[in-house]
């Protein structure tokens, strides 16, 4: 069975020094034959609770084969600053599967916390989804975009070549780039930054990808991820496809629902 791997980044605010946490952690990633809702969340009963510096759950439903994979807790995050609120991320991710051919796509949702005990268990899950909007039309509109091309010839594909003047984007590399790569990054309200490239190293299969972290206890947006790995001729990796992937994709959080009761 395939799961599609999302790379998550995390963001913290200012460092606050926090005590342990009574968190839940499962061993094991929970895996279900269905669609995990609010009102169908597995059980948590085979999971332990352990002292940690934050709870988290990471949920991702497999869209192409409508399963769902679980993952609660980090035993290894025992790092002693944390962000000063809790957070929680919505991901749409679509890349190919192994027959080159089929688009595969899936829904993330992350979250950390550090306000309660237990903050991370079945209810703290079910309150979270209904908070959480992910919806997407990747695979109607945007899976001819990350068609597989190969051989890719990077001098003759055309890759896009821009950048933000503030902000780190790697440099092109024709000699040994596979594919065209764009990411658009906002932070808070700070200017969005673009880089578009041909870089030597990017994931190594073509993606489209939009994310979007929300600061609870803030009630606000912190950040805004789009990217798109691709291998099209004349470039793929432009702002107008950029575009295509945030009017093809929706994620927000309803902070009146999380914070109901």
């Amino acid at each position: 069975m395939l799961y599609t791997t999302v790379l998550i980044l995390f963001f913290t605010t200012s460092p606050l020094l926090v005590s342990s946490l009574n968190c839940y952690y499962c061993q094991d990633v929970i895996v279900v034959n269905y669609t995990v809702t609010s009102d169908r969340v597995p059980s948590f009963s085979n999971c332990q609770v352990i002292d940690a510096a934050q709870c988290s759950i990471s949920l991702t439903w497999n869209i192409h084969n409508d399963t769902s994979a679980i993952v609660v807790g980090d035993r290894h995050a025992v790092s002693k600053y944390n962000a000063s609120q809790d957070m929680a991320m919505g991901i749409v991710f679509m890349d190919i599967g192994p027959d080159k051919i089929t688009p595969l796509l899936a829904h993330n949702l992350f979250f950390s916390c550090t306000s309660s005990d237990k903050c991370n268990d079945e209810e703290g899950l079910k309150k979270m989804i209904r908070s959480l909007t992910i919806e997407d039309q990747f695979r109607q509109e945007l899976a001819s975009l990350i068609q597989i091309v190969s051989p890719f010839d990077a001098r003759t594909a055309g890759c896009s070549d821009f950048h933000s003047a503030t902000g780190y984007c790697p440099p092109k590399d024709l000699n040994t780039c596979q594919r065209c790569v764009i990411t658009a990054d906002q932070l808070l309200s700070l200017d969005k930054q673009i880089c578009a490239t041909c870089p030597q190293y990017a994931l190594n299969t073509n993606v489209v990808m939009h994310s979007t972290t929300f600061l609870l206890n803030d009630r606000s947006q912190l950040s805004d991820h789009a990217q798109i790995d691709c291998q099209l001729q004349g470039g793929c990796n432009s702002m107008d496809n950029i575009n295509r992937v945030y009017k093809s994709s929706k994620i927000a959080f309803n902070f009146d629902e999380y914070f109901k009761n």
